[in-house]
């Protein structure tokens, strides 16, 4: 990972991820409500980040990760079945990358 993540970047990181997750869509769900009355296809949901604690526990987090600690949200990723986002990793090469080339200060 790039720059060395920090109590305040971890903070950062962990809005930053909040977004993104939040930001799914899956058109197949389809929204039945009081007394099953179809309201309409699709439903947005937060795509839950996966953490792997000290001992190699993997956590599922649906709210921001914004209680752990820099090394424990340093292993957060996005998992697509055999395939992972390292969603934290790619934020803070985002950052990086900002912070470099367009002036960003943190």
């Amino acid at each position: 990972m790039g720059t060395k993540i920090t109590k305040k970047r971890a903070r950062l990181l962990a809005r930053l991820e909040q977004i993104v997750g939040s930001n799914c869509y899956n058109g197949s769900i389809q929204n039945y409500g009081p007394g099953g009355s179809f309201e309409g296809a699709g439903r947005d949901f937060r795509y839950p980040l996966t953490i792997v604690d000290a001992v190699g526990e993997k956590r599922k987090k649906r709210n921001p990760a914004t209680d752990e600690t820099p090394e424990a949200l340093s292993t957060g990723f996005y998992s697509f079945g055999a395939n992972r986002l390292h969603i934290i990793k790619a934020l803070n090469e985002v950052l990086d990358d900002l912070e470099a080339n367009a002036g960003l200060k943190i």
